[in-house]
């Protein structure tokens, strides 16, 4: 693989960089704890307290693979700025199935990290929910017909039988949560909100009946009816769910250029698009060592 990004940096220095994000400023045992370590001439490391071996990559996603860190960390960087797998591998002149594996590696740990956070939204908080799949159009024969006889061509709402439901939260000014749910009822909904949203928070919605009762569970619930084409509240400008919607655009216009996606890895798709937003305000170089520390923590 050729190596682009990478070429000022030293194999040496990109090895002190993935150390950082392993051990932070102070290398320890990963058995242990214990401080006393010596590396090894296989770049192995040694605890002189309890005689454990282990690498950098050990107990992490990376721990099986095969690829260099220095080659883990130039494709980082194609990852960062959204490259396909397909044109990565293009510039690399590298096998494209090895990237698009890398790249879910990415993905899939990205989606792990995204759900172990416990995000508690609080203050004023939009929810919404939306559908992502590909347009009925654009599915093959053989698939639209079978949808036809099931009567399940429908839009918006109605879409359930044929795309996926998505569930956002958005904090304003602040984080995304996404959760692909079964359906868009009220008691699928609500125990969402429930269990994310801190009580007597303001939680805006549209006037779906699902979000019916919010204000009884102990919420500030304030509505916008977009069946009357309104966007924000001529009575209080505070009123809108724009910011949530914004996301939805963000996540379509992702998920967009890479021409389909398998049903099954849909959900890695989108929270690697809710981990891109939530950590929108970090630089390039930022944006990189927060994956690396996912990857080899």
């Amino acid at each position: 693989m050729n190596k682009r990004f990478c070429n000022n940096i030293s194999v040496t220095k990109i090895d002190r960089i993935f150390c950082h994000a392993k051990f932070g400023s102070r290398k320890h045992c990963l058995r242990c704890q214990s401080r006393k370590i010596y590396t090894l001439n296989d770049s192995r490391f040694k605890c002189s307290h309890c005689g454990y071996r282990f690498k950098l990559t050990t107990n992490s996603v990376l721990s099986k693979t095969r690829l260099p860190l220095h080659q883990w960390y130039e494709l980082l960087h194609w990852f960062n700025y959204e490259f396909t797998a397909h044109k990565t591998a293009k510039e690399l002149q590298a096998n494209q199935r090895l990237v698009h594996r890398c790249f879910q590696k990415i993905r899939q740990t990205i989606h792990d990290y995204e759900e172990k956070q416990t995000k508690q939204f609080v203050g004023e908080v939009e929810v919404d929910e939306t559908y992502v799949g590909p347009k009925f159009r654009n599915r093959r024969k053989k698939t639209r017909d079978k949808y036809r006889q099931v009567n399940a061509v429908k839009r918006g709402r109605g879409a359930v039988k044929i795309k996926q439901p998505v569930f956002g939260l958005y904090q304003r000014n602040g984080t995304v949560y996404v959760k692909f749910v079964s359906d868009v009822k009220k008691k699928t909904l609500q125990d969402i909100i429930k269990g994310r949203i801190v009580l007597d928070s303001s939680v805006y919605t549209d006037t779906w009946k699902s979000y019916k009762g919010l204000e009884s569970a102990g919420y500030r619930h304030r509505t916008i009816d977009h069946g009357e084409y309104e966007y924000v509240s001529k009575a209080d400008k505070r009123v809108h769910i724009n910011g949530i919607e914004g996301f939805w655009g963000y996540l379509k216009e992702r998920l967009l250029k890479h021409h389909g996606i398998a049903r099954n890895n849909l959900i890695f798709y989108v929270k690697e698009s809710e981990f891109r937003f939530n950590n929108r305000h970090l630089t390039t170089d930022q944006f990189i060592e927060q994956l690396t520390k996912i990857l080899v923590r």
